[in-house]
């Protein structure tokens, strides 16, 4: 069995392993041979994931990516608490399906063009859409963690990328006046 050394520990006598709640049933399911699917045997386990793209928000993880395999779409709808609309709620996970939009392709391509990073603020527009369900205006504090950008966040993410993906990263070249488009700490206009 292959197993990663930090998910192995000592506990008085017994060795014993950590094991993921995806993981864990199917160990115990008798009739399946092989390992789980999501096991480090399976080559699905690429390492620890380094703070500098823990940290990053939706927002700034799109500003930092090379290829854009998708446009996302958010409904933020809040729920009622005591009759007022509550906010607590609004963001808690995200949920996929498909749909088909037609795509300036031409303007998305302008934009990802050259060794300069991160990505021009605009590209948020084109690869975000947001849908307020409810009454008035989205107010756009209630757009809050997911949606924000750090601009030191995204300047730390590029610089470990650079350093440590040269694969990649290695040939990009980190822009000050790109980094100054950027807020300091706020959801971008674009979005």
């Amino acid at each position: 069995m292959l197993l990663e050394p930090e998910g192995v520990f000592q506990a008085g006598q017994e060795q014993k392993v950590k094991v993921c709640t995806a993981c864990l049933p199917q160990l115990r399911d008798g009739r399946k041979s092989g390992p789980p699917r999501l096991a480090l045997a399976n080559g699905l386990w690429i390492g620890r994931v380094p703070w500098q793209l823990q940290m990053l928000t939706f927002s700034e993880q799109l500003l930092v990516a090379l290829l854009y395999p998708r446009v996302y779409v958010f409904k933020l709808y809040p729920k009622k608490v005591a009759g007022i609309r509550s906010t607590g709620n609004l963001q808690r996970g995200m949920r996929g399906n498909v749909c088909t939009y037609e795509l300036n392709m031409q303007g998305i391509a302008s934009m990802l063009e050259g060794r300069l990073m991160p990505r021009p603020p605009a590209i948020l527009a084109s690869l975000i859409s947001l849908t307020f369900i409810g009454v008035g205006e989205l107010p756009r504090t209630w757009m809050g963690k997911m949606f924000r950008v750090r601009r030191h966040a995204v300047f730390e993410a590029l610089v470990w990328l650079k350093a440590n993906n040269q694969t990649y990263y290695g040939n990009v070249e980190v822009d000050e006046g790109r980094l100054q488009q950027l807020p300091e700490d706020d959801v971008p206009e674009e979005i």
